[in-house]
């Protein structure tokens, strides 16, 4: 009988040996003609720990809920390659153009096949998860703020 695959299925073994996260250059048309940064591939576990550290507890309501413009930093700084950037760096961008930073974002997240709509869902899951549950606090890898700028200590 004859096989009517079209794709030539793998074994675990060659998908964990295969080298899938990728790193790529980048366009910034906003900071000068042939500008860029390379970007790399985030891993599942690695976009994961970002939306965890992303979360915030509201104040007012005790709430588990994501911080979008934390979420955005982290993506930025774990996802920009070269040159390499920390969230002190990413807090000084914030006066550079929208469209540059928006342009890198986007190419960190497309790249790692996270969309807005995956982002919301994530943010669904996660507030319906205790933390002590998936053994990590939802501000793992973050410290308290003692420069005062607003940002997490760098690790």
């Amino acid at each position: 009988m004859e096989s009517t695959r079209k794709l030539r299925i793998l074994t675990a073994e060659q998908i964990w040996a295969a080298s899938d996260i990728e790193e790529r250059e980048v366009a910034v048309p906003q900071w000068g003609d042939g500008a860029g940064v390379v970007i790399r591939t985030l891993s599942q576990k690695q976009a994961s720990e970002l939306r965890k550290r992303a979360m915030r507890r509201n104040p007012l309501n005790g709430q588990q809920e994501m911080d979008n413009d934390l979420l955005e930093a982290l993506l930025f700084v774990e996802g920009v390659v070269e040159p390499k950037f920390t969230m002190a760096d990413y807090g000084r961008l914030q006066d550079k153009s929208m469209a540059a930073i928006s342009t890198i974002l986007k190419a960190v997240m497309d790249s790692s096949g996270l969309t807005e709509a995956s982002l919301k869902e994530a943010t669904k899951s996660t507030e319906t998860e205790p933390d002590a549950a998936n053994g990590v606090s939802a501000s793992a890898g973050t410290e308290d703020d003692a420069r005062g700028d607003g940002w997490p200590n760098e690790r």
